[in-house]
């Protein structure tokens, strides 16, 4: 007796960065994702008298909404490009011609960057029901640091414009999905809280010598973002998104700390929480892996820099000790924006992972 097909531990997530919005790719890498797709056709019954309290008259197809909601408990070095690409665009290719590559993140506030779009496959061994969607970006994604310093997980939602498949007629698969030779790696270097620093200023050059040590239990980083979809009747016969309109964008970071003299009293992080006008904190934080690190360069490390203001405190608890909870929200400063910072958001991040493994740049 032959074993059912459709295994669940032979699902794979395979991406590939498009040069092009509406022509999808072959995938380019595999990634260590968890999570299915959603993709609603929006069959609607009409709302009319057929003589009938049951249906009988044919449903319509509308606007199709193809989602994927997707998790990574442990985060690799390498897969945080698609992440930061695929939310905040910009065409970005690495530098470096050596193994270690250098990610730049940097992204406009008062313009917009051009969106990266991705096409993703997603099947299991029955190869003739593979799931191909286009131009895909992501609404919103985040980042968390437990309690206990291990690894960063990630939850994504994946918004896609098109939907197609290798099981299907009138929406075919092209290319044929899925592409074969792709392999999650099996050697891959993991984010993990314990190899992250956090300092906090009041001016970016204060950054260097803000380090606030032995406070910080956990953290989440948050990116949202609106994206408002164009359809328009180009005779193309097709439900299929023509392009995107990016809208508001949120980045917030939420961090629990224990009470020591910088979290808690005059001066303190909490002290500018509870102002009466709005105080300007910048953060950093400062991952450094100990996989493959080689002097001078580091495979392995994640930067973050922001400018960033608090708007919640809240109260929590870590085993027997009280703990803070503040939550701020990056926002655009014009005056850091044209020295060394980024003006709302700067990542730099240094890995192994090639141009051609995300997908070539020009989406």
């Amino acid at each position: 007796m032959s074993p059912i097909a459709g295994f669940v531990r032979l699902r794979k997530h395979q991406f590939g960065r498009q040069a092009a919005f509406g022509t999808k790719v072959s995938a380019t890498k595999a990634y260590p994702f968890k999570g299915t797709p959603s993709v609603d056709l929006a069959w609607t019954d009409p709302d009319i008298d057929v003589g009938s309290r049951d249906p009988v008259a044919a449903p319509y197809r509308g606007p199709s909404d193809v989602k994927a909601s997707l998790t990574d408990p442990a985060l690799q070095y390498n897969s945080l490009p698609i992440l930061l690409s695929a939310f905040f665009g910009g065409d970005e290719a690495p530098a470096g011609a050596g193994t270690a590559k250098t990610w730049t993140f940097e992204p406009a506030s008062v313009t917009i960057d051009d969106p990266d779009t991705y096409t993703y496959e997603f099947g299991d061994d029955v190869l003739d029901d593979w799931f191909q969607l286009g131009d895909g970006m992501l609404e919103s994604f985040d980042v968390s640091g437990p309690e206990g310093l291990g690894p960063i997980a990630t939850s994504m939602s994946w918004r896609f414009g098109s939907a197609a498949s290798s099981g299907s007629t009138d929406s075919p698969d092209s290319p044929a999905v899925p592409t074969a030779g792709l392999s999650v790696d099996t050697t891959a270097a993991i984010v993990y809280l314990k190899d992250m620093a956090i300092y906090i200023a009041s001016t970016p050059a204060g950054l260097a010598a803000g380090q606030v040590s032995n406070a910080l239990h956990s953290i989440k980083l948050s990116f949202t973002q609106e994206v408002d979809l164009k359809r328009f009747a180009n005779g193309d016969q097709s439900f299929d998104v023509d392009a995107y309109g990016p809208g508001k964008r949120g980045i917030e970071l939420e961090c629990t700390f224990a009470k020591t003299s910088d979290i808690v009293g005059t001066g303190s992080e909490a002290d500018a929480w509870f102002s009466d006008e709005t105080v300007n904190r910048y953060v950093e934080l400062k991952f450094i892996s100990t996989v493959l690190a080689q002097s001078p360069s580091t495979f392995y490390s994640w930067d973050i820099v922001m400018p960033m203001r608090y708007y919640t405190r809240a109260e929590g608890e870590i085993g027997g000790n009280t703990a803070v909870v503040l939550t701020g929200h990056a926002f655009y400063d014009a005056v850091a924006g044209s020295g060394d910072l980024g003006g709302v958001f700067e990542s730099t991040v240094v890995n192994t992972l090639d141009e051609a493994e995300l997908g070539l740049a020009g989406s």
